[in-house]
């Protein structure tokens, strides 16, 4: 697709990116009200398409073709070595390296995958690397048709895993070890790859919604509310002791992944390159650098031929922005 809009929906917000030709040009990131969205799962697909729908007439993008980041809870993503000799055993196979993840029935899901090299070794068949998904056909219908109904033609689904992968095929210089920090509302997540090989993820269980938290407490006001404060500062809400206390709770997690990575032999990423809401956040950010053995630095090294980034958001969409790139 020359011309498309990647969007990646999530509990507290939509991203919206738009892509032209090769380049991602715009970046949108769109507050969600209410409980539309929970937990990754969507309360209601007629809500969220006439949602979707009034987006869709504001953004004038030239273009229906959209791209979806499919959310963490909705598929499973996976690295493996599976069996094949050729296109079909690989796809016969594939389902098995789900077996721990998928209780019910496979034919219940579609499966694909990136093939990402072949090991071959003496007198046994050979085995293919793969990064495989997992995602259930009832949920791939529910999306496709609330996005037609909003006016979009919804031509790919992809983990978070695989949007990311897009975005490190553009990097510039010598191949090296990314790590991608996303810390967004409900979850702080940091992907390891190798160049662009997706390597392992770690997933801290809390995000800025516990910083929301504390400043709803400290200053008597809705979650929605104290999101605000958040991203603007508010009468230095980002500041406050609580807060400070879960930056802190935050970059020992992330710490504690680096290592794991690095002594399991994986070594340690040349950087760790930011996004999500939380990396507006100057004293986080401030926090995870005097904590981290690793440079912190944006996401500019992925920005697309012809354009600059500048004006894109792109720290806060850069999942949407790889599902554009699909």
């Amino acid at each position: 697709m020359k011309n498309c809009i990647g969007f990646d929906i999530g509990n507290h917000a939509i991203h919206i990116a738009v892509r032209k030709n090769r380049s991602v040009v715009r970046g949108e990131t769109v507050r969600l009200d209410g409980d539309l969205v929970k937990n990754g799962v969507i309360a209601s697909y007629d809500k969220m398409a006439e949602f979707l729908g009034s987006l869709r007439r504001t953004l004038k993008a030239g273009t229906a073709n959209a791209a979806l980041v499919l959310p963490a809870p909705l598929c499973y993503c996976r690295r493996f070595f599976v069996t094949a000799n050729t296109r079909e055993q690989l796809l016969f196979n594939l389902p098995y390296g789900f077996r721990d993840f998928i209780a019910d029935d496979k034919s219940n899901y579609f499966f694909d995958c990136a093939v990402l090299g072949t090991v071959q070794s003496e007198g046994r068949p050979p085995e293919v690397d793969v990064l495989a998904t997992a995602a259930r056909k009832e949920i791939v219908a529910e999306y496709i048709a609330m996005f037609r109904k909003a006016g979009f033609r919804l031509k790919t689904m992809i983990p978070e895993e695989f949007a990311y992968v897009n975005l490190l095929r553009r990097a510039q210089g010598e191949p090296h070890t990314h790590g991608v920090l996303d810390i967004g509302h409900n979850a702080v997540k940091l992907f390891l790859f190798r160049g662009s090989l997706f390597e392992s993820v770690r997933v801290i269980d809390y995000g800025c919604n516990a910083l929301d938290a504390v400043i709803s407490e400290q200053f008597g006001v809705s979650a929605f509310t104290a999101a605000t404060y958040r991203e603007k500062n508010t009468e230095g809400a980002n500041e406050l002791e609580g807060c400070r206390a879960i930056y802190g709770a935050m970059a020992l997690e992330v710490l504690k992944a680096i290592n794991f990575y690095r002594f399991n032999g994986g070594g340690s990423p040349a950087h760790l390159h930011c996004c999500g809401g939380g990396s507006k956040n100057a004293a986080l950010m401030e926090a995870l650098a005097e904590t981290l053995p690793v440079p912190l630095t944006d996401m500019s090294e992925f920005y697309g031929e012809g354009g600059s980034g500048e004006g894109a958001n792109f720290p806060l969409v850069a999942a949407a922005a790889g599902a554009a790139l699909q």
